[in-house]
């Protein structure tokens, strides 16, 4: 009788253990997190995502394996970049536009996650400013038209400093209705990102897209996370590096980015 209590003790205390400490697939599993999609049309982090996944892929063998989590919060570039600074979010990664304000706050992998695609921007326009832009010739003539942005996006102080008028917007999903009914006149976006932005958008009431004018400014995008997380951002840094040798990156570049750049 003795013997059989003692063993359901030690059954009980080992089932409690189980459930309190859950079994991982190893003990060196490097937790990473990225930032999610704003809603369910919202596709631009896909790319972001895969390729971070496939740095990660690609240093299993000299960092170990990882887990890749999605970040449950929807968050905009102002707010993702609070909750990276924050810090309570194992090996959080976003993507971002490099500036010195960006390199001097966080740690970050030193490579063009979008190869310098994402400078070539072209604009949404609503269908009366789409007529208006047709024939113009001379960047002071654009420069008459307001540029719509992102809040927190880099953009916003390249054109300004270039004597640009920018109008910002907190939700990513509103500024294409914003320059549908004609609240700002130019929309920019990069190349890559079009096709799969007009086909999301489409249905938007007086939503067009210019096919005249491509304004180019450098504007590389990095991978940072925060400033503690120097190991992890040297391992994507160098998973990076060794998919872009192995043409692997390359080919996601194309599968994401090639139809809009057509």
């Amino acid at each position: 009788m003795t013997q059989y209590k003692l063993f359901i003790f030690q059954y009980y205390i080992v089932s409690l253990l189980v459930l309190i400490y859950p079994i991982h697939a190893s003990d060196n599993t490097t937790i990473f997190s990225y930032h999610s999609k704003q809603d369910k049309k919202d596709h631009r982090f896909e790319y972001d995502f895969e390729v971070l996944k496939l740095s990660l892929e690609k240093t299993i063998h000299s960092h170990g394996p990882y887990i890749l989590r999605s970040l449950k919060e929807r968050a905009n570039y102002k707010r993702i970049r609070s909750i990276t600074s924050q810090g309570k979010i194992k090996n959080l990664f976003f993507k971002q536009s490099v500036s010195k304000d960006e390199l001097s706050n966080f740690s970050y992998a030193p490579f063009p996650v979008d190869l310098g695609i994402v400078g070539y921007r072209v604009a949404f326009v609503s269908r009366e400013t789409k007529l208006k832009v047709k024939n113009l010739s001379s960047l002071e003539e654009l420069k008459k038209f307001s540029i719509i942005q992102g809040l927190g996006w880099l953009d916003t102080q390249i054109l300004e400093h270039n004597g640009f008028k920018v109008i910002s917007g907190s939700n990513y999903r509103s500024l294409f209705k914003m320059v549908a009914m004609n609240r700002g006149d130019l929309f920019l976006r990069g190349a890559n990102e079009l096709f799969t932005e007009w086909t999301s958008n489409r249905m938007i009431k007086n939503l067009s897209y210019d096919k005249e004018i491509v304004i180019y400014y450098p504007l590389p995008r990095f991978f940072f996370t925060n400033k503690k997380n120097r190991k992890a951002a040297q391992r994507v840094q160098e998973g990076l590096i060794k998919a872009y040798k192995d043409k692997s990156l390359i080919h996601l570049w194309e599968k994401h980015y090639w139809t809009s750049i057509k």
